[in-house]
């Protein structure tokens, strides 16, 4: 229920200040934009066709550019390093932060030896759909001297966005700020943003028709640079996918294909530590390391910082970062201690390039080629194809460190024991690869309950459970999964909706245990809660727009969550309140509820709601089911607007022709142009479950254009 700080970083991430010409420059063909062709449908999805994959990534930039340009922009600051002459002074400590990470330099090193081809020639075809989107849209530009952009910039912009979701951010502002000072620290490695994902598929054997199905359904924000933006891409290169990314990428996050599919959602597993440096009190900046003095590596940056509002003062501070044989290293502020960082989302700038080659694949032989790329720093996955295969992994880079040693906390930077350099391969990952139960899902869950009992866990070859999987159990919505899953042989595609977007509080699992005292309150102790009590124990745990009780219920865990500091590691991990509080707690909604509309019988779509533009619905859902809701309070009434939930929903069934049925559905609308249609023309679908139909095939996809042009 907390605040997603993650957003916020991700808006004001910078890269280091490097001239473009640091870089060594490719030459690829100018791409003629009568040779692209973007479709749009009546909800505005683009489905962008042409010869080659460089056109459609091209078609790509410019469709995504025309629905959400100042999100777009924001990215392409990270990349270019202009936080800081964008955003002032909260720009510039993200310049810091991704000069500290070294991730220009990584991208410097290894850009033209370490990426194909072909993939150059795509992100080459996308750089320059967006650089002639700014050139002919000049006033929708706020800092001019960004543009042009380079493959390059786009690549570290990978870089920082997966060390941004890795939270080095945190530690980094830990280290500088002296939290690390205390040698009692202790820092949690769980954290993640209050939302999650869903994701599952089903072969053959557990299905009506015998068709192998996948649903797709992350949950991310509603708005900004991690909402989704949904495109089709056609080349005649092979290329021909639908489905969801972040604004602003080059390649699609998840969809399906014309043999396969996939989704992700949020894995929780050790990514990061901090180590300190034993410095030589008799020696500046020389660090011990095996018995050895070493010396840190200078790092200095120019951070230039706006200070004025039409950018006309443009003040230069320099600053000074470091880098040690763990990496990333930084100087306490408060203090002469050093403190590296290492990890591994700044040490691949492949990210790009592995989710190009998962949409490229055509069979499960070359997807697990292209995932074995081990670029993505994490994410389960979950997969079907036209073949029947099925599977989920525990994706992602985990560092291989030695088991022996205490991780949790701060860690000794004075012996290569600590000095971890693999990753544990994918093959050694916890994974479910077509278990004979017919299923494989994942929730945010543990990735050892992937399937049934009997089918979870095969093909785990790491000995550290702990450091996997840092969240151990299940959440509300994996015990609702499993309790739906095994009610039925087999699912027909209605069943497989209805599953997707229940909204039922289970009775069973950790959460339902961790709120039990509440609905168990004695009301011999607390007469005075008899009503709301009562309410409580009379519902049928399912969150409809008109039941009172997810009113009270959604009102008191917030309170709860608030004052205890908890967030979404809590759905899995639960959390023990006494009576007292709770029934403190719900007097508290009580009143509150009286106050603002003089009942406390109030049906949950008065105060969730959908909001966007001049659009205002009432929303069904609740934080932890399969179909959430994440609310925030709006300032105008009392009202709570949703603003992470089922961010993204994809069905897709295959048979042994190739997919043979696809929809989707997005809770708003493409297009983040409040001045566009698209912005909200999908709130109404979403308030009925009601997907759209969808078609890989052109000739279709010509049938339902709205509109047919060039990116000209």
């Amino acid at each position: 229920m907390k605040r997603n700080l993650l957003l916020s970083f991700v808006y004001c991430l910078s890269s280091i200040i490097l001239p473009v010409s640091a870089f060594s420059q490719q030459t690829f063909p100018k791409i003629e934009p009568s040779d692209v062709t973007i479709v749009r449908d009546s909800f505005g999805i683009p489905h962008i066709f042409g010869k080659t994959d460089a056109q459609v990534a091209y078609g790509l930039a410019w469709a995504n550019a025309e629905d959400a340009f100042p999100v777009i922009e924001g990215l392409i600051a990270t990349g270019k390093s202009f936080m800081g002459r964008k955003d002032g002074i909260d720009g510039a400590k993200s310049d810091f932060f991704v000069h500290a990470i070294g991730a220009h330099e990584l991208v410097e090193r290894n850009f033209e030896k370490d990426l194909s081809l072909e993939f150059k020639k795509y992100m080459d075809g996308f750089v320059q759909g967006i650089n002639a989107y700014a050139k002919t849209h000049p006033k929708e530009v706020t800092v001019k001297k960004m543009f042009p952009i380079t493959s390059q910039d786009m690549v570290s912009c990978y870089v920082v966005i997966m060390s941004g979701l890795s939270w080095v951010q945190n530690q980094v502002g830990d280290a500088v700020g002296g939290k690390f000072d205390n040698t009692a620290i202790e820092f949690p490695k769980h954290q993640t943003p209050s939302v999650g994902s869903n994701a599952f598929a089903l072969n053959s054997s557990k299905t009506v028709d015998g068709k192998t199905y996948i649903c797709i359904n992350p949950h991310m924000g509603m708005d900004g640079l991690l909402s989704f933006y949904e495109a089709h891409l056609q080349s005649e290169e092979g290329l021909n996918i639908e489905g969801c990314m972040f604004q602003g990428s080059s390649s699609l996050a998840m969809g399906v294909n014309e043999h396969l599919g996939w989704g992700m959602t949020w894995n929780t597993f050790d990514k990061v530590d901090v180590f300190k440096l034993y410095m030589n009190p008799k020696h500046k900046l020389q660090y011990e390391f095996d018995g050895n003095w070493l010396m840190l590596e200078k790092k200095p940056v120019w951070l230039k910082v706006n200070l004025s509002k039409k950018g006309q003062f443009v003040l230069p501070v320099k600053k000074m970062t470091y880098w040690s044989k763990y990496g990333a290293t930084l100087k306490s502020g408060k203090s002469n201690n050093f403190y590296s960082i290492r990890f591994p989302a700044n040490t691949s700038i492949k990210t790009g390039e592995q989710l190009y080659k998962m949409s490229k694949a055509k069979n499960y032989e070359e997807y697990w080629n292209a995932i074995r790329t081990h670029a993505i720093t994490l994410f389960n996955i979950v997969y079907a194809d036209d073949k029947d295969s099925i599977f989920y992994i525990h994706h992602g880079m985990m560092p291989d460190r030695d088991t022996t040693i205490d991780w949790s906390g701060l860690v000794p930077g004075n012996t290569s024991k600590t000095l971890w350099t693999n990753l544990i391969p994918l093959d050694s990952m916890p994974k479910t690869i077509n278990p004979s139960c017919g299923y494989v899902f994942n929730t945010n869950n543990t990735p050892f309950h992937a399937s049934s009992v009997e089918c979870s866990q095969n093909g785990y070859c790491y000995t550290s459970r702990k450091l996997m999987d840092l969240r151990p159990g299940d959440n509300n919505r994996a015990q609702r999964f499993t309790e739906l899953i095994s009610a039925k042989d087999k699912f027909s595609l209605q069943d497989i909706h209805d599953l997707k977007f229940d909204i039922k509080l289970s009775r069973e699992g950790t959460m339902a245990k961790s709120l039990q005292p509440l609905f168990d309150l004695d009301i011999t102790r607390f007469p005075d809660l008899i009503e709301p009590v009562q309410i409580l124990k009379d519902w049928n745990r399912i969150s409809n727009i008109n039941e009172f009780a997810p009113t009270l219920l959604g009102l008191t865990i917030k309170t709860v969550f608030d004052k205890h500091h908890f967030d979404d590691a809590n759905f899995v991990l639960g959390f023990e309140i006494g009576e007292d509080e709770w029934a403190n707690t719900l007097r508290s909604t009580c009143d509150t509820l009286r106050a603002n509309f003089g009942t406390i019988k109030v049906e949950w779509g008065t105060v969730n709601r959908m909001i966007r533009g001049n659009k205002d619905l009432p929303l069904r859902g609740f934080p932890d089911m399969l179909s959430p809701s994440y609310p925030k309070r709006v300032k105008e009434r009392f009202a709570y607007k949703v603003e992470h939930g089922d961010t993204y929903t994809m069905f897709a069934s295959f048979g042994k022709n190739g997919v043979e049925s696809l929809s989707s559905l997005q809770p708003m609308g493409n297009s983040l142009n409040e001045h566009s249609k698209h912005y909200n023309d999908q709130m109404e679908l979403f308030s009925r479950q009601e997907m759209r139909p969808l078609s890989l095939k052109k000739e279709d996809v010509m049938k339902m254009a709205e509109s047919v042009y060039h990116p000209e």
